[in-house]
């Protein structure tokens, strides 16, 4: 939290603090849904015996990155929201 109070004492946009957070975030979501979307592939045979439809289903599979995606955005909303309500003058003092 202290680097982000520093941004912003030195001047930097409380919309580029944000950004920075949320870019964090998105390298860890991208390779999950990589993963859990190979995963979906290779598991098509027993998937398919679970339940009725195809694992290889285009919508099933835009359905399911589209709530790993919300998901990830309102988890990551929290802490950008508490990143950007530092108090730069604390984040200075305590350096």
């Amino acid at each position: 939290m202290n680097e982000f109070g520093i941004r912003l004492a030195l001047g930097a946009p409380r919309m580029h603090v944000m950004r920075i957070v949320f870019a964090s975030v998105l390298g860890s979501v991208s390779a999950g849904i990589v993963v859990g979307l190979a995963l979906a592939m290779a598991m098509n045979r027993m998937m398919g015996q679970w339940g009725s439809s195809d694992a290889r289903d285009p919508l099933l599979l835009l359905a399911g990155v589209a709530v790993m995606s919300l998901v990830a955005a309102v988890a990551c909303a929290v802490p950008a929201r508490r990143a950007v309500g530092v108090d730069p003058m604390l984040a200075l003092r305590s350096e």
